[in-house]
């Protein structure tokens, strides 16, 4: 019997939970995809850097080309990707937000020596994407704010591609890009000869602007050469509006893969960058959109006892092991003691009371049978075997105090032989 207890014990306590993690540990995905803008882009760079960091863990990360940043909000929400890097200012409701993992500078390039600042494109021929871009959007809000639209000014849909190609052939004048320095794109812009870029001396007033209407655009600077020394470009100091890149999910996405997707985003966005300092990113700073609770937790935790010594799945397994008995068990485990220590023996209790009462009878009549007289003798016989025909008569007795219920009925026989042999002794005086 006790070789059964402690197998019980054994597998209870010690072999379920092992199994529970191996098993649980395991059945994670094996695979996930990630929308990410154009082939080239800094997006796909990025997604590069991920997919060799999620290999090590055990998931393979499929790379979805994509329009933009629009684009793949849709995907996102129609189910064909998993995550998605986005432009911020360009979020769409039910996206949520993971962290800004970059700064991404709002470009926009010249050929015409005439134009030198937003203002100035009017009445211009302006490259502003395509739909599904994440561009487009913030184009025109920028345009609108200085009073250009189609009425006055020529704008044309371009992929990216097409765009630079115009502008170097002078089919148009300006083209808007955003993207983070690594960009292909990106580039090759910045080397093409006789092609320049806006530089933002109003930078903060359009900072402001955006503030008041609740949207967030940062200020960078690029100095002279820093983009690239041996070809001197850029040839001047630039300031720049900037958005930020955005890693995005949605809400019904698994908290630890919102998890292990923030923690590789730490190990490839910590670097220092052009335009941040080293641990500037990621972070969850002026979001436009709602967080995702997983990652509110990462971001209050990076780390914790179990990540630091076990594979990230069997840490994920404990954590979730641990919850549950934190959650549920613990509580179960203190609510029986509370039944077993508090309840069941004020049932008890209240239960035998009756019983308790004609205990103390009983017990008072056999304790002063030697000093009633033969009348008084007579009488407690009667009642007690009226008590003890009540007792027999008694079907609601719970079956805890059994036991005392037969006893208290032999002991009223015994006692009621003792009352017959008292009297017999009385009467033969």
């Amino acid at each position: 019997m006790n070789f059964l207890k402690l197998t019980l014990v054994f597998i209870i306590f010690l072999l379920l939970p092992i199994l529970y993690i191996v098993w649980d540990s395991n059945n994670h995905l094996k695979s996930i995809k990630i929308a990410v803008g154009t082939k080239g882009s800094a997006y796909y760079k990025d997604a590069l850097k991920y997919r060799d960091e999620l290999k090590k863990h055990g998931v393979n990360l499929q790379l979805i080309e994509t329009k933009g940043s629009i684009d793949s909000q849709d995907r996102l929400l129609n189910g064909d990707v998993d995550f998605a890097f986005i432009k911020a200012g360009t979020e769409k409701e039910r996206i949520l937000a993971l962290a800004n993992v970059s700064y991404e500078p709002i470009w926009i390039f010249y050929k015409n020596k005439k134009i030198y600042d937003l203002k100035t494109l009017k009445g211009k021929k302006i490259a502003i994407s395509i739909k599904g871009s994440g561009i487009k959007p913030i184009a025109r809000e920028l345009l609108n704010l200085v009073g250009i639209n189609n009425f006055n000014s020529k704008l044309y849909f371009f992929p990216n591609s097409k765009a630079i190609k115009a502008l170097e052939s002078g089919e148009i004048d300006a083209m808007f890009y955003i993207s983070a320095p690594n960009d292909i794109f990106l580039q090759k812009l910045m080397l093409m000869p006789n092609i320049n870029f806006i530089d933002f001396k109003e930078a903060n007033s359009y900072r402001q602007f955006f503030i008041q209407k609740r949207k967030y655009v940062h200020i960078v600077e690029l100095y002279s050469h820093a983009f690239n020394m041996k070809k001197r470009v850029p040839q001047k100091f630039h300031t720049l509006l900037a958005t930020t890149a955005i890693l995005v999910a949605k809400e019904d996405t698994k908290d630890e893969m919102v998890r292990l997707m923030l923690k590789v985003a730490d190990r490839v966005h910590q670097k220092m960058g052009l335009f941040h300092s080293e641990n500037r990113f990621p972070n969850v700073s002026m979001l436009n959109i709602k967080q995702h609770k997983a990652s509110k937790y990462y971001f209050r935790k990076k780390s914790n006892y179990y990540e630091e010594n076990y594979s990230f799945w069997i840490a994920q397994t404990l954590t979730k092991l641990q919850n549950i008995i934190l959650k549920y068990i613990l509580p179960l485990v203190t609510l029986f003691g509370f039944f077993i220590e508090v309840i069941v023996p004020s049932y008890y209790l209240y239960t035998r009371r009756r019983l308790n009462r004609w205990y103390d009878y009983i017990n008072y009549i056999d304790s002063n049978i030697e000093n009633l007289n033969v009348s008084d003798l007579q009488g407690q016989r009667l009642r007690l075997q009226s008590l003890l025909s009540e007792i027999r008569a008694t079907d609601d007795i719970p079956s805890i105090h059994m036991e005392i219920f037969y006893t208290i009925q032999n002991q009223i026989v015994n006692i009621l032989d003792d009352i017959d042999k008292q009297i017999e002794f009385l009467s033969s005086r």
